[in-house]
């Protein structure tokens, strides 16, 4: 149980109470006050949130670490013993500690200890008291929470509505916003914010009812009509632009004389349920703050943009697939390794030479997203963390047997870790904190899409967005990035806007390679996206199985011709015709050649000579001439 001020000045002398009155009250102190009214007058202050979290950010850090060692028991009490045990890295010794003790009790933020649990044969021990910790606890989770509570529905409904009733008809200390539940909803007549008692159950259950109904798409709609002609003009530039986040200088340049006043913009959103204008003080996180910004809740932008996107579909002038390219670049890069010298220098880069000779090797992504050399550094990097090659020996890079299982592994299997590499990728641009997080939150939005269905290319990366930053772990974004703003220099450079590019950059680079997403071009540039079959597949999406029920087929002509006229399947299919013949042009109908060399690399691989026939024979649509059976038969025993 925490102590209150009240209980720890009790046994204090009056020095003491007149520094820690000097500390907090200063020039404002009563002059003529008893020891009760002057107690008061502290304990007022230690609740003063502005005044108490400018003192605490004006420690130095050794004293804010010591505090923060208090704060963070339970009673925020402790022994100077323990004290040591925990911080004993940060003190030269036991005198240091003690030193930097008693300039906290100076400051007013430690005091003597009275209860015995902390005053036994060990020493003396200390604590803050509860009005100051409940002042900076409460700060704090209100920091963490602000981001949400400004960018979603339910954490407008409850900071702005329900916290704030609940939280005076609790006795709560008062405040702007009111007290910060557990679940958004502080508890009525003494009830918790879990709803404990009848009147907090009610009150969440009503939180509940009011939020749900706030969020089926008919009431959206119908509140959104009401919007004035210029604001809903403005809302839905901001949407279609922005994805519901908009910096009001950037609705300035774009809008121009038609944008109405900001504050006519709050009112409307604010009274409609549908979104507010706020400052966005982003920079603790790592990206760039907006000083005024207009938001669309988050679950209202949600809505309204798959609206728009299925009553909209893009005009797709020129489809780009990529299938399971890369994992079949991946096996001949392994090959190539294996049939010859692929040197590598001293700091571990591939030769020049070698880059190139490889690089005629692989197939090629369409629409020149991943140029031959930038995929040769993908390929590279995802075998060496895979630990899929050797780079020990004669300075020549060999398949491990883990690569060469890779390489006879099923496409979805490849498919799979190659994903995993493409999501930890840190070499494109962006935060990495924020984008490696970002990707995970946009595949799983991907895979509740609709496979082959076309939309925005934009549009996603605008939700995925919005709901990263909707559920972002304030506590631990605001630790990773203020261990660089100690280090001094750093200034965060990424918009929120630029989050958004970023991702989709990462989509057409890694994504789209991967044959997760086909591309929808217009005018020569990528206007629109959208899950393919073997992303619906490797995604394990939820309308995957709603997709195709064809088969892959093949045609092989005496000249040792294949045609391969696809099917759901087409990926798989090419993939594993990739491992023992050549190819020689995908279109509609994907045309192979059979080689002497490329099916005796495919048995060097570890394929048999009956599961190529089984792939030939299977899928035929008629039977396979005598003339071919003959060869491979002749080519197998040969090796």
């Amino acid at each position: 149980m925490t102590q209150n001020l009240r209980a720890l000045l009790r046994p204090a002398a009056e020095p003491v109470l007149r520094e820690v009155v000097q500390a907090w009250l200063g020039a404002a102190a009563p002059a003529d006050g008893n020891r009760a009214a002057l107690v008061a007058a502290v304990a007022a202050a230690m609740e003063n949130e502005t005044a108490v979290m400018a003192r605490v950010e004006a420690l130095p850090k050794k004293l804010l670490d010591l505090l923060e060692q208090f704060l963070a028991q339970p009673g925020s009490a402790c022994s100077v013993a323990e004290v040591f045990a925990a911080q004993a890295r940060s003190f030269k010794n036991k005198y240091d500690l003690q030193a930097c003790l008693v300039a906290l009790q100076r400051e007013g933020f430690l005091f003597a200890a009275t209860d015995k649990k902390w005053t036994g044969f060990d020493g003396a021990g200390y604590a803050v008291p509860a009005e100051l910790q409940q002042c900076i606890h409460g700060h704090r989770q209100r920091a963490r929470s602000a981001l949400r509570d400004v960018l979603t529905l339910q954490g407008f409904l409850d900071t702005r509505y329900f916290q704030r009733k609940n939280g005076a008809a609790a006795g709560a200390p008062a405040r702007k916003n009111g007290a910060a539940g557990k679940n958004g909803v502080a508890g009525k007549n003494g009830a918790d914010s879990n709803g404990h008692g009848d009147a907090g159950g009610r009150a969440a259950e009503h939180a509940r009812k009011i939020y749900k109904l706030y969020l089926m798409d008919g009431s959206i709609a119908a509140r959104r009509s009401k919007l004035p002609p210029p604001v809903a003009a403005v809302v839905a530039a901001s949407l279609l632009h922005h994805g519901g986040l908009s910096n009001w200088s950037d609705l300035q340049h774009e809008l121009g004389e038609d944008l109405p006043d900001l504050e006519l913009c709050r009112k409307c959103l604010e009274e409609g349920m549908l979104g507010t204008a706020a400052a966005l003080p982003l920079s603790r996180f790592g990206i760039q703050p907006v000083d005024t910004g207009l938001v669309v809740f988050h679950e209202v932008a949600l809505c309204e943009i798959r609206r728009h996107g299925a009553a909209n579909p893009p005009p797709v002038v020129e489809e780009l697939h990529c299938g399971g390219n890369l994992a079949t670049n991946v096996g001949r890069f392994l090959r190539e390794l294996q049939q010859s010298k692929v040197l590598f220098t001293a700091d571990g880069e591939l030769f020049k030479a070698s880059q190139k000779r490889v690089a005629g090797l692989l197939l090629p992504v369409p629409g020149g997203f991943l140029p031959a050399e930038t995929q040769i550094g993908l390929l590279y990097r995802f075998c060496l963390y895979r630990r899929f090659i050797d780079r020990r020996g004669e300075r020549a890079l060999r398949p491990t047997p883990a690569g060469l299982e890779f390489e006879r592994a099923p496409l979805h299997d490849q498919l799979k870790q190659l994903l995993q590499h493409c999501v930890e990728d840190r070499t494109l641009p962006g935060e990495a904190y924020h984008q490696v997080r970002l990707r995970r939150v946009f595949l799983r939005m991907l895979r509740r899409a609709e496979p082959l269905q076309w939309q925005e290319i934009q549009l996603l990366p605008f939700l995925a967005r919005n709901a990263y930053l909707a559920q972002l772990d304030g506590a631990q974004a605001e630790e990773f990035f203020a261990a660089r703003f100690q280090g001094g220099g750093y200034t965060p450079t990424e918009t929120l806007q630029q989050m958004c590019w970023n991702l989709l950059l990462w989509v057409k680079r890694r994504l789209f390679p991967l044959g997760i997403v086909d591309l929808g071009l217009r005018d020569g540039r990528p206007a629109a996206l959208r899950l393919s079959q073997l992303g619906a597949g490797l995604l394990e999406a939820e309308p995957a199985g709603k997709v195709g029920g064809t088969r892959s087929t093949v045609l092989v002509n005496p000249d040792f011709e294949i045609l391969l006229f696809p099917g759901d399947d087409a990926a798989a299919a090419v993939h594993a015709f990739d491992r023992f013949s050549r190819r020689i042009k995908s279109d509609h109908v994907h045309q192979f050649r059979l080689e002497e060399a490329t099916v005796r690399a495919g048995l060097g691989e570890g394929l048999s000579l009956q599961q190529i026939l089984h792939e030939l024979t299977d899928r035929a649509r008629a039977p396979v001439p005598q003339n071919v059976l003959y060869s491979l038969e002749e080519w197998a025993g040969r090796g």
